[in-house]
């Protein structure tokens, strides 16, 4: 009884699944937790979760093209950074401490991390408190390293980023999640782009 139960739920969970697929969305993707998808062309602000690593090649070249991307949009598009998590948390709470300092804070510090790791070829190296440590004294942000990396509220943000990963099956970076539920995968902004549109109630040419 039991199994035909289980059976049941994940054919029940399977059909969500496929109606929230055939609903006009257009573009390569996947519906994740909880497993509704907007309808077509009805939201007028579309929310973007950057999952990425901060040691993934393809994470720092979407980097230099995703802001301007979305600044393309503008008020239809809201970009949030989630860092995971995969060499240690310690880059991602120090792009949580900086968030604290606004945007262009929050990027500058993102921006030098991804510039170290693969332009200069420090590689995991740039997941070491001592390299962080030198990110945050060239962006301003040496008493907060000091003081909040181990700060509980760093901690639970940098927690919930990757448990956030987790629940959406991130597998690959970098992997976005547009508007809580549909889960775009790599960095082909054509692809990103036609899954946009077809939510937006007002498309970008």
């Amino acid at each position: 009884m039991r199994i035909k139960k289980l059976v049941f739920s994940l054919l029940g969970l399977a059909l969500v699944g496929s109606v929230a697929l055939a609903d006009g969305l257009d573009g390569q993707y996947e519906v994740v937790a909880p497993l509704v998808a907007p309808p077509a062309h009805s939201l007028d602000k579309v929310i973007i979760h950057e999952v990425f690593y901060f040691g993934c090649p393809h994470c720092f070249e979407l980097n230099k093209v995703l802001p301007t991307f979305a600044k393309t949009y503008g008020k239809r598009v809201e970009l949030i950074s989630v860092p995971i998590g995969w060499s240690g948390p310690d880059p991602g709470r120090l792009l949580m401490i900086a968030r604290q300092k606004g945007h262009d804070k929050e990027m500058e510090v993102k921006n030098m991390i991804l510039s170290f790791t693969h332009e200069k070829g420090l590689g995991k190296a740039m997941f070491t408190r001592d390299k962080l440590q030198f990110v945050a004294k060239l962006t301003g942000l040496s008493r907060e390293f000091e003081t909040l990396m181990d700060d509980p509220v760093i901690v639970k943000q940098m927690d919930d980023a990757m448990a956030f990963a987790k629940e959406k099956g991130v597998e690959s970076t970098p992997t976005l999640i547009l508007q809580g539920s549909v889960k775009v995968v790599g960095n082909d902004l054509v692809n990103l782009k036609k899954v946009l549109n077809s939510m937006l109630k007002e498309p970008v040419p």
